[in-house]
Parts: structure tokens; sequence; C-alpha cells
């Protein structure tokens, strides 16, 4: 019987398209088998070594965070063979501050993570250890677009109804694909993008792709420093990112819960 091929899988093909690299930057060398952040790994909550990829899930969330990691953290998470644990065998795994906040966030307002993809701005990982301030790959206007574009391919692939953006710097790599989006192309900050509207619906990337609802969260990783300055309608701190979420959700027609 002929598969067709998993639109993770067909992602991973394609990544060769955001070459050439920019200094400061280096390719994803091999792939994590467990739950990892794409390009990292697979990006869907309970892939496993050696089973089937679970489901993409068509039409639901994206959760789009800024860039994977260092080299180095991306060889301590594909030396334990995923980022987070979701199984017993996995029950050794260190996980990461991000994964711990952003998990707790999503229990908090019942999306459960199988009906997210996990995924990233930029494609590849920074060169050392580093992991903190501007990616260096966002100072290569070519390097940029090419990946705009492969955030557009990823688009196609799963057809989000809501996408959640992690931190500061991703609005703005999203603000010119989409007219709704102008008013992020120079916050800088999350009081700059509280203040331009943190969430906004409707958003028509390309024309084969129907809108979807985008909505910009604190990074999970500075998320307790930085939480309690968030606003929206007439909430502050978590309760406002929490509505925020629901909202962004309800617009676009998803209950919470699983999928």
């Amino acid at each position: 019987m002929d598969h067709a091929t998993h639109p993770v899988d067909a992602l991973f093909a394609a990544l060769p398209e955001v070459e050439p690299y920019p200094s400061g930057v280096v390719s994803v060398r091999a792939r994590i088998p467990g739950t990892a952040f794409f390009p990292g790994g697979a990006g869907l909550w309970g892939a496993r070594s050696g089973e089937p990829l679970p489901l993409m899930p068509m039409g639901d969330v994206m959760v789009l965070g800024h860039d994977f990691h260092s080299e180095e953290g991306f060889a301590r998470s594909l030396a334990q063979g995923t980022e987070v644990p979701t199984s017993p065998s996995d029950a050794a795994c260190r996980i990461p501050p991000t994964w711990q906040a952003l998990l707790a966030l999503l229990q908090a307002v019942e999306l459960a993570a199988e009906r997210c993809f996990f995924t990233n701005a930029y494609m590849v990982l920074r060169q050392g250890a580093g992991t903190t301030g501007r990616f260096p790959g966002s100072r290569d206007p070519g390097f940029v677009a090419r990946c705009q574009r492969f955030f557009l391919r990823q688009l196609a692939a799963q057809r989000p109804r809501v996408i959640l953006t992690l931190g500061t710097w991703v609005p703005s790599f999203l603000a010119p694909l989409a007219p709704t989006l102008s008013g992020w192309r120079t916050a800088r900050s999350m009081a700059a993008l509280d203040a331009a509207g943190p969430l906004v619906h409707d958003v028509a990337f390309v024309p084969e792709v129907a809108p979807c609802t985008v909505a910009a969260l604190t990074h999970p990783s500075l998320r307790g420093p930085n939480v309690g300055r968030r606003r929206y309608a007439t909430l502050a701190g978590d309760d406002a990112e929490r509505a925020l979420i629901r909202a962004a959700l309800a617009h676009a027609g998803l209950a919470p819960g699983a999928a």
C-alpha cells in the first residue's frame, strides 16, 4: 500500500530551502526522536523513537517560537532522545524551563498539547552554547526572507486556526507577511505589543490557507519575571495572558480540551 508522506517528514525534506546559512548559525544535524520543537524534532506531542509519528493537528493550534536552541542545547536533547518526557521510558529526562512553563500555561487554559504543532520561526541552531538575545541569523535579510517563506510552508502543512507566538521577536518576523499584523512591525516589547493589540483575528498570510487568529504571548522561559506586565482587555498579568489564549480559541471556534 502506498502511504502519503507525513506533513512533518515533508517539512524536514524541505529544510534545505533556508540555505545558505549566515554567520553564527548552523544546520540541525540530526532529528530528536521524541517530543521536541521542530526542527529539532517533529514538533508533535507524544513522538517516540521507533514509532509512527503522531498525526499533525490539522486546523488546530501552532505554537511558534523564535529558534530551536544552541548547538550545545540541541546535543543534550538529542542524547536523551526527547525534550520532555511523554512516556515512562523518558522518566530521567530533564524538562527545559520553556517546556515547564508552556505546558503549565496550556493546562491552565485546557488546551491539550497533542492539539499543537510546536515549531519555530528560524530553522537552524545558534552556533556554540548561547541561547539568549537576538537570533544571529535575523541580521541577514536574505536568510530572514527564506525562513519567512518556510513559515508559509509550515502554515500550509498544518493550516492552523490559531497561532500562539512566543516572545518579543516572533511578532515582528510575522508582521511583513500579513497586512493585519502591520501594528507588530516595530513592536520590540510585550508592552508595545499590548498597546498595538496582542490578539489579531482574520490574519490571511496566503490566499490558499484560511485566515487564522494570532496571539502574542510572553516567552515561557521568561514568563516568571515578565508576565505580570501583560495587559489584555481589563485584565493584567497571568489572567490577561490566559484570557488572551481563550479569546483566540473562541474566535477560531476551537473548544478547550483534548482533540
